[in-house]
């Protein structure tokens, strides 16, 4: 019997292509549209991400300038001496590229993450090093230390050794920063009473870029989901006349003995089905058209508000499972009226 009306409710399909044709595409194109929005957005925000862990911002607690700017060095050598234990750091912009300067032997453990498994210690300290992704490297250019790839480091951004960060950036005896580490001794002076000039910062559970860059994702999101939108109609006008024109095969199904709940299961079926295929095919769109924007989306994110996002996009489960997801729920949207007269639909309706 269920064979049966599967071959019955399929006959439609081979009989009329275009709707087929017209549901599939409609739901595909709108959950490309709303898939890609979701890609951009996603690597963006693990771009961020990345940034604020390599330096720890959202981790570690941070001595900066109260009023801006740089601070002395010779703080850091007072605070080390009263027995605080923080982490220098320098950070500027080379090349176009974001320079970060880090002390590895007194930094604390997960910030900037950078191994040395490659490289001697000294040759981190002495000749130099920087550590960064290959487009990175390859935008920063010659500039005397020597490179190293490294995939886990933040987009647009390089890791060299204090120092060396120093004397790229023209800000010898300056720093950007001082990272706390967790555990500090109990006996140990106020920062104002060491370094009157110094503020701290505690941990920011969310990064200053997510806060500047929250309005262009929300449009992004608002777009995604309008195009979304426009596409549901269609599928809706597509999976309204198909169950209209079944009208009389579904009474003839009833009328040969086939159950109502069975019949409606089986519809319900087969809905999920088409929506789980053009959801496929919407997601595989997406990846594309988002990977065609994100060269120039990230190109806008760093001209207006500093942030430094891959240019390459990855496969996260994150947005193609909300991918496959919002297919499938605006098939059940379109089609739950159309189910619905179905199942009220007495058993000697006219067609």
């Amino acid at each position: 019997m269920t064979r049966a009306i599967l071959l019955a409710l399929a006959a439609h399909w081979r009989r009329s292509p275009l709707q087929a044709f017209t549901l599939i595409a409609g739901l595909a194109l709108a959950t490309a549209l709303w898939s890609g929005v979701q890609a951009i957005n996603a690597e963006a925000r693990a771009s961020y991400d990345a940034a604020a862990a390599t330096l720890g911002e959202g981790t570690y607690p941070q001595i900066v300038p109260a009023e801006g700017g740089t601070l002395p060095q010779t703080d850091y050598v007072a605070l080390r001496r009263a027995g605080w234990l923080v982490s220098p750091v320098v950070e500027g912009r080379l090349n176009g590229v974001r320079l970060i300067g880090i002390d590895p032997l007194t930094a604390p453990g997960g910030i900037a993450q950078v191994t040395v498994e490659d490289a001697e210690i000294g040759d981190f300290l002495g000749p130099g090093l920087v550590f960064g992704r290959a487009d990175a490297l390859e935008q920063l250019g010659e500039v005397g230390p020597r490179p190293v790839v490294q995939p886990d480091t933040a987009p647009g951004t390089v890791l060299t050794d204090i120092g060396v960060a120093q004397r790229l950036l023209g800000m010898e005896g300056a720093l950007s920063r001082l990272v706390v580490a967790p555990d500090q001794p109990l006996a140990r002076p106020g920062l104002s009473d060491v370094a009157p000039g110094l503020a701290l910062r505690p941990p920011q559970q969310g990064t200053d870029l997510d806060s500047l860059t929250d309005s262009f994702h929300l449009n992004l999101t608002a777009f995604g989901m309008l195009s979304f939108a426009v596409g549901l109609f269609i599928v809706h006008g597509a999976i309204g006349l198909a169950f209209e024109q079944r009208r009389p095969l579904v009474r003839t199904l009833r009328a040969l003995g086939a159950p109502l709940s069975r019949l409606v299961l089986l519809m319900g079926a087969e809905l999920l089905a088409l929506a789980l295929l053009a959801g496929t095919i919407g997601v595989a769109l997406g990846y594309l058209v988002a990977a065609a924007l994100l060269p120039d989306v990230a190109a806008t994110l760093r001209g207006l508000y500093g942030a430094s996002v891959s240019g390459t996009l990855e496969l996260r489960p994150a947005w193609w499972l909300s991918g496959l997801g919002i297919a499938v729920g605006g098939a059940a949207v379109a089609g739950a009226g159309a189910l619905w007269q179905v199942a009220r639909m007495p058993l000697l309706a006219a067609a």
